[in-house]
């Protein structure tokens, strides 16, 4: 018997649905989780009750932007989800939102950051120190109910709540996940920031550093399953 996640997207193009997702797809299903895709913008999302995982990933937009027609309901979707227990892995944007969904507020960030780096952890048997692919413009700031669980010169990079885990970093990266920014959002404004930022080298240290990658984001997987309390189904 399969487990179920939920993961879910934000205004993504149909094609570019499981190349966002990177290497947490295989994560999950290699642990015998069956992983259903849904977009925030499609419409009414599944009852939060009818799954072990809900993952939340990234996006070029912001979780404080109240004129996305989405996320209000988004927020409301998590909080009922927190409400009844159902574990929530948040990334990225996925974070920030899940903060808001704990109490929490999300602000521009005073350094943004873009490329691979290292964060102070506290609870390495949860988050590692990294490497970790950092791409993003906004900062959480956690509320009572959470813990800051790792951090760096730029702000929080993960929290627990629970059986909640939020990460700033991109645990998921690969070069599709990469090319999935450029050209599956369906959101006017790009995830990649060209012009501003080395993306050559970003794209290079990538490629250079997918199998490493890969293993940390399987790690991050397993244990957050492990800190959640969330039965592994046996495979087969």
């Amino acid at each position: 018997m399969s487990g179920r996640v939920l993961a879910l997207v934000h205004g993504v193009r149909p094609e570019w649905r499981e190349a966002v997702l990177g290497t947490l797809l295989p994560a999950f299903r290699n642990r015998a989780f069956s992983v259903e895709i849904r977009d925030v913008e499609d419409g009414p999302l599944p009852d939060p009750a009818g799954f072990d995982v809900v993952c939340v990933t990234g996006s070029p937009d912001s979780a404080y932007d109240e004129s996305l027609p989405w996320l209000r309901p988004e927020l409301t979707y998590l909080e009922d989800a927190i409400a009844r227990g159902v574990p929530i892995l948040g990334v990225c944007f996925g974070s920030q939102i899940l903060a808001r969904a704990l109490g929490g507020s999300v602000a521009p960030s005073a350094r943004p950051e873009h490329g691979f780096t290292t964060v102070d952890t506290t609870r390495p048997d949860l988050v590692e120190a990294g490497p970790w692919m950092e791409y993003h413009h906004d900062t959480v700031s956690v509320s009572g109910v959470a813990e800051v669980v790792a951090r760096n010169d730029a702000g929080v990079q993960a929290y627990v709540s629970g059986p909640h885990l939020g990460v700033q970093f991109h645990p998921e990266i690969t070069p599709d996940v990469f090319r999935a920014w450029r050209e599956g959002f369906t959101s006017p404004r790009s995830g990649i920031d060209d012009g501003k930022v080395d993306t050559k080298g970003i794209v290079a240290d990538i490629e250079n550093s997918s199998a490493d990658a890969e293993a940390r984001c399987d790690r991050l997987v397993e244990r957050f399953l492990a800190h959640a309390g969330v039965r592994v189904p046996a495979a087969g």
